[in-house]
């Protein structure tokens, strides 16, 4: 083809037809300018189109990662839940001091309480997100606003996360010193062949006992902000989720 060019332009030259010439070379350019800009624009759709994938991916990794988050947060709320309404039911009995309770069914109430769930979400697919650049990179505006809400609101729920387990350890301290923690394993059904202990007991004196209440009712409080906060989170996730999957669409 350019061969083809060439033998026409070098004819015209030796015709001397310099208009005519002119008006071919113009022509020449003109296809040139329209070849160069027709593949400038395949390479921008194929970069297009790459970005595209890539966004697609990045939006799969993050709606899978939050669903898996909270699946797992919807288990540790129930455990919170469960562990709270324990409490309650032992801060009513430290307050009403009336119908006095045997040491079988102390044993059982402290055993309900005797846990620590709290909840560990993976943000491995985030923090690449955050130091690969391409969290910028996402066109929802939305979702990448509630991405950011989302940093805010799991460092809340971390601060509430360290007091939680600060008065946690307070509280089973208690009953590692005062009381029986060999009895209230006892009472686990996934641990076998375990008898109560001979030379400790959990004795209804604790229920006497301003410290111990007072380590219940911190650790009361302390599930209760922590409750709140899983539930926040929960709302923002299925914000998210809902989010990557509509762009996912």
């Amino acid at each position: 083809m350019i061969k083809f060019f060439r033998k026409i332009r070098q004819k015209l030259i030796e015709q001397s037809k310099i208009r005519s010439y002119f008006v071919y070379a113009f022509g020449e350019i003109v296809l040139v300018v329209i070849g160069i800009l027709i593949a400038l624009q395949i390479n921008n759709w194929n970069q297009e189109r790459i970005s595209k994938q890539e966004n697609q991916i990045i939006l799969n990794n993050l709606n899978k990662e939050f669903k898996e988050n909270l699946i797992e947060l919807n288990s540790s709320l129930l455990k919170m839940t469960t562990l709270v309404e324990s409490l309650e039911k032992l801060l009513l009995q430290l307050r009403i001091q009336e119908n006095p309770i045997t040491e079988t069914e102390f044993d059982q109430m402290l055993a309900n309480t005797f846990t620590t769930p709290f909840w560990a979400p993976s943000s491995f697919v985030l923090v690449e997100l955050k130091n690969s650049g391409a969290l910028t990179k996402l066109t929802d505006n939305n979702l990448k606003t509630l991405l950011f809400k989302w940093e805010r609101e799991f460092d809340k729920m971390n601060t509430a996360q360290k007091g939680y387990n600060e008065y946690a350890s307070l509280y089973i301290e208690y009953l590692t010193l005062f009381g029986s923690v060999r009895n209230l394993d006892a009472l686990d059904p996934s641990v076998k062949d375990l008898k109560k202990s001979t030379i400790a007991k959990n004795d209804l004196t604790m229920l006497k006992d301003p410290l111990f209440e007072n380590r219940v009712d911190n650790f009361y409080f302390l599930s209760k902000a922590l409750i709140n906060r899983y539930l926040e989170l929960k709302i923002l996730m299925t914000e998210i989720i809902n989010s990557s999957k509509m762009e996912n669409q």
